[in-house]
């Protein structure tokens, strides 16, 4: 047997109980339903669920569904991250056990390239499956692994380690196409995740280790991937608009320098002892200049940067790992791009933990080898599973807290009570479980934090449904009176549709449709969704002309907006004709519903589409 043979022997029986745990830990996750931005970048993302809008999806932001496609709602262009979107549909459609499933197996890929990397930088096999088995593991990846729109994370890291890879091929034995899959592979990470085009000095130090004489050479090699960081970042700035957009209730950059001393400390709490974990946490930006929010904290993470920094001068291991560690976590320090409540969070950390176990691992093993050198590798593996088995343990019932919004929330409102987000999320689980009179109390203590639009709007809805229609009229008025550039655009969008509904109900007709006319003027991307509202108006109080025109006028606004609402406008189109005795009009214009609707799966759109076909058949 040829020492190739005994060594792919050998890392077989590291692999196969790293791929079982790896699967095992993550398994109760299969069930899982779609939460959080998932019912919108998936359930309601049109982009990817129709065939013709897919050259938009992937030149797109990934929020673009949010307007009509033609500008950036988010600052995320991440076209493989979309594409990935698309294949699940494809496959998958709304079943989320298909999405779950390659979440976990994306996460497995990255489990098993940790390995293999680490082996072939000439790790001891005990000590690479260590490393990969806590990695594995960790319940900071439930985030990542768990939630469905968690997985650019995981498309990143893949396709990362995948050109670190090749990269690697290519040091050791000169082949250009290993050259050409590494280019490949990074172009798909930055095209997955943001984050990579910080990446490309640990190339740099992949072609230094096998060129020492040559520097270089290892620049020459190191700008190729630089350059097409370059030329993605040149590619995003044309789709976005610009380098960021600004985000609401951000932090000031005084702010946002002061809190990154005590933010890398909650960073390392949270790979070191990983106890609370939730969507947010009760973390906020620094104000001030003081000593226990900046001075100590800063001392602190001197004194662990300062040895982190001479762990690394020790091998080649450490000095890449302690590269991965602070290059991918320096986005998450960039707190001006985040609101004032969602400033840290788990993701961040999916890659960086591989980093952080790669400093310290190698200096254990040393330790452990002083101890004993028989018994060397038997103390790792003790003190691997050790510290595995709990991490494995808070995972696997953390996967539940993510299974649906309820839990999500629930868990969410307990981490930060004092998050005025995570409260009006809570409302919004509640609002859609039919618990009004909850959802009324949980958006009250999230305006009892901040007022925020979206709390007054979830506010006036549970209002609407306890019928208590002049407070909900309250609150949806002020928040139409704020400015456009203080609020979500949707979010608006929604105010004025329950506004309508509010006036429908007290008979004030004509101030509904007065609201309707200023939403239309104020939002044109929503132009056809807000004219379906105004002509129901039409409808209900007799002006069915009106209705009609109006309905007339909007059908070829509704086949190019993005909101699967808009289409709803061909079936009242078809629903007036058929009353109206024009039966030819009528199905010509119910066929192109269905038509037009055949690719989106959202709840309200298949029961718009029943109604299609219930009324074709009548028409026969």
């Amino acid at each position: 047997m040829t020492e190739k043979t005994k060594k792919r022997r050998k890392n077989l029986i590291f692999l196969l109980p790293l791929i079982l745990i790896s699967f095992l830990v993550f398994a109760n996750s299969l069930n899982g339903e779609f939460v959080y931005d998932d019912t919108r970048q998936i359930v309601r993302n049109p982009l990817i669920q129709d065939s013709t809008l897919y050259t938009k999806a992937l030149f797109s932001d990934v929020w673009a569904f949010k307007s009509d496609g033609t500008i950036a709602a988010s600052n995320y262009w991440r076209p493989i991250f979309t594409a990935f979107n698309i294949l699940n549909f494809r496959l998958f459609g709304l079943n989320p056990f298909g999405w779950h499933l390659l979440n976990i197996l994306l996460h497995i890929a990255v489990c098993i390239l940790v390995y293999l990397l680490l082996q072939r930088w000439n790790l001891p096999e005990i000590l690479a499956f260590s490393i990969a088995l806590i990695f594995a593991v960790h319940p900071v990846h439930v985030e990542s692994v768990a939630w469905i729109a968690g997985s650019p994370d995981l498309l990143f890291s893949l396709f990362f380690l995948l050109a670190i890879w090749f990269a690697g091929n290519y040091a050791e034995r000169r082949n250009l196409k290993d050259l050409i899959f590494a280019l490949i592979f990074y172009a798909f990470a930055l095209g997955s995740k943001e984050i990579a085009f910080l990446c490309f000095p640990v190339f740099w130090l992949i072609f230094s280790k096998e060129n020492k004489d040559s520097k270089q050479d290892s620049i020459k090699l190191t700008s190729l991937f630089l350059v097409i960081a370059a030329a993605f970042f040149l590619l995003r700035l044309l789709i976005l608009g610009r380098i960021s957009h600004p985000v609401e209730d951000s932090a000031s950059l005084s702010s946002a320098i002061l809190t990154v001393p005590s933010a890398f400390l909650f960073y390392l709490k949270q790979i070191i002892f990983p106890f609370a974990l939730g969507v947010n946490y009760p973390f906020r930006v620094v104000e001030s200049l003081d000593f226990a929010g900046f001075i100590l904290p800063l001392i602190i993470a001197a004194a662990v940067l300062t040895a982190f920094f001479l762990l690394a001068k020790r091998s080649f291991v450490q000095k890449i790992g302690l590269l991965i560690f602070l290059l991918l976590l320096i986005p998450a320090m960039n707190f001006t791009a985040f609101a004032s409540e969602q400033i840290v969070h788990d993701r961040y950390l999916y890659l960086p933990l591989l980093g952080f176990l790669m400093i310290p691992a190698p200096f254990f093993k040393e330790l452990a080898e002083k101890i004993s050198r028989q018994n060397a590798e038997k103390i790792v593996l003790a003190i691997t599973v050790l510290i595995a088995v709990p991490l494995g343990i808070k995972t696997f019932f953390y996967n539940r807290v993510w299974a649906n919004e309820l839990a999500l929330w629930e868990n969410s409102v307990k981490i930060d009570k004092n998050s005025a987000f995570n409260w009006s999320q809570y409302g919004a689980v509640l609002a859609e479980k039919g618990r009004h009179s909850e959802a009324f109390e949980a958006y009250n203590n999230s305006l009892a934090v901040k007022s925020s639009a979206q709390a007054l709007l979830g506010r006036a809805r549970a209002n609407l449904y306890l019928q208590r229609f002049d407070e909900a009229v309250r609150d949806l008025r002020n928040v139409t009176a704020m400015p456009n550039e203080n609020l979500d655009i949707y979010t608006l969008y929604q105010t004025y549709e329950a506004l309508a509904i509010a006036l429908a109900q007290q008979k004030k007709n004509d101030e509904a449709i007065t609201y309707l006319n200023e939403a239309r003027n104020r939002l044109p991307i929503y132009r056809a969704a807000l004219t379906e509202k105004l002509a129901v108006i039409y409808y209900q109080t007799g002006k069915k002309e009106e209705a009609l025109r109006e309905l007339e006028n909007a059908k070829a606004q509704a086949k190019i907006e993005l909101l699967p609402e808009s289409k709803t406008v061909f079936l009242r189109l078809g629903m007036l004709y058929a009353e109206r005795g024009e039966r030819e009009k009528s199905r010509a214009v119910l066929q192109e519903h269905l038509e037009i609707t055949a690719p989106l799966k959202d709840k309200n759109t298949i029961e718009d589409r029943k109604q299609t076909l219930n009324l074709l058949k009548q028409l026969q």
